[in-house]
């Protein structure tokens, strides 16, 4: 990893001055380095910027909201005030007889922001250490005293939980979802396999007026919210787990690697890559010759082309939504769906790819139009479906 590369392309990008080509390289270098994303969130943040295509992507996720909110998944927007001290500011006559200079001087000023960059990771990264103090190996472990609740859905089932503090999660398909008899009172902690969809209520405690935590565990990630909109998916099986976030900020701890947190803003997808046949301490961090991809990345939420139906979380609007996927990851979504199990006889069949959008169908009525997308043939015995070619 180049990270001179990389400050330069941070700095090109920020001063309106990197080619497409650099920004594509950018991104690759940031999804490569949860590091460098991390510094950068901070960076944009500080810098308050903003892209046209940006603009695109945030009116397909206000539409996908309002449909959430009619599906119940209701909340409000709580914009965060910003306080600006006129002192600081100089006078606008000042500020227009400046641009022409700053737009003479392109090279100076990439080199000033790059040194500006410098100086705010370093603050950061300073200002954080004085903040944590010497923490365990997981800053967010399960504190597992007391009884327990638990909550679980077969394939082919769903549901809705209202926690004792008022938060509320949907429940996906063949999920369990536990959490302690006292939960609420110093610490709001759940466990969950499967996948659950969080709208978490913010809540402070009586005792010291601060914020009360709610902190999700699963086998490969742990998720520390305050009050935020969010999905989870973690299934035992699955190549990859993956959190997905709608409203607020999340901070994710990945197991494997302890002394790491990355950050996630609305509309980001945070997908850390499992391998079930390895102990966690030695988990790949770099990108398997397998699948070639990175074994940690960052990227936006998915939208359906066609209506902008979001790709992650279309399950609680009692949707079936693949957007481009191979056939044995979409019969892992259709299994937990219909309850059935799939059997794939030739390998050529498991590596097609379908898109699709599915509600009311039966499972027949779904594998119907997926063999008239890309043919194959398929037999149905009780609740097993055998695909053939």
């Amino acid at each position: 990893m180049n990270r001179d590369r990389t400050w330069l392309l941070i700095g090109k990008k920020l001063a309106g001055e990197a080619s497409a080509e650099e920004l594509q390289e950018l991104e690759g270098l940031l999804r490569s380095d949860p590091d460098m994303h991390y510094a950068l969130q901070n960076i944009t943040d500080l810098w308050s910027l903003s892209s046209p295509e940006q603009h695109n992507t945030e009116d397909a996720f206000n539409r996908h909201l309002n449909r959430l909110k009619e599906a119940g998944a209701h909340w409000e927007e709580e914009p965060e005030p910003i306080e600006m001290d006129a002192d600081f500011l100089p006078p606008a006559d000042q500020v227009t007889n400046r641009l022409p200079k700053l737009r003479r001087r392109k090279a100076f000023l990439l080199m000033g922001i790059a040194a500006a960059l410098l100086l705010i990771v370093a603050e950061i990264f300073l200002y954080n250490s004085k903040l944590k103090p010497s923490s365990p190996a997981r800053p967010f472990a399960a504190h597992h005293t007391g009884e327990k609740n638990e909550i679980t859905t077969r394939n082919g089932s769903k549901t809705k939980i209202t926690l004792p503090d008022g938060s509320k999660v949907w429940l996906n398909a063949g999920s369990k979802l536990t959490y302690n008899k006292d939960f609420g009172n110093t610490i709001r902690e759940v466990e969950l396999t499967g996948e659950a969809f969080f709208d978490v209520v913010h809540i402070n405690s009586s005792a010291h007026g601060q914020a009360v935590p709610f902190i999700i565990h699963t086998p490969q990630i742990d998720v520390h919210v305050v009050g935020t909109a969010f999905n989870v998916k973690s299934y035992p099986g699955d190549r990859q787990t993956e959190t997905s976030l709608l409203r607020g900020k999340v901070e994710v701890l990945i197991h494997s690697r302890p002394d790491e947190k990355i950050i996630l803003r609305p509309n980001e997808k945070l997908v850390v890559m499992n391998d079930e046949e390895m102990p966690r301490s030695t988990l790949p961090s770099k990108p398997t010759t397998i699948t070639n991809q990175p074994f940690v990345s960052v990227s936006k939420l998915s939208y359906t082309t066609s209506d902008s139906i979001l790709v992650e979380t279309a399950w609680v609007q009692n949707k079936l939504v693949f957007d481009n996927e191979s056939f044995t990851d979409v019969a892992a979504k259709m299994e937990r769906w219909y309850n059935v199990q799939f059997q794939f006889n030739d390998e050529q069949t498991e590596k097609l790819r379908f898109s699709g959008v599915f509600e009311n169908e039966t499972i027949e009525q779904a594998l119907t139009a997926l063999s008239i997308a890309s043919p194959f043939h398929y037999a149905i015995t009780g609740n097993k479906i055998t695909i053939t070619r």
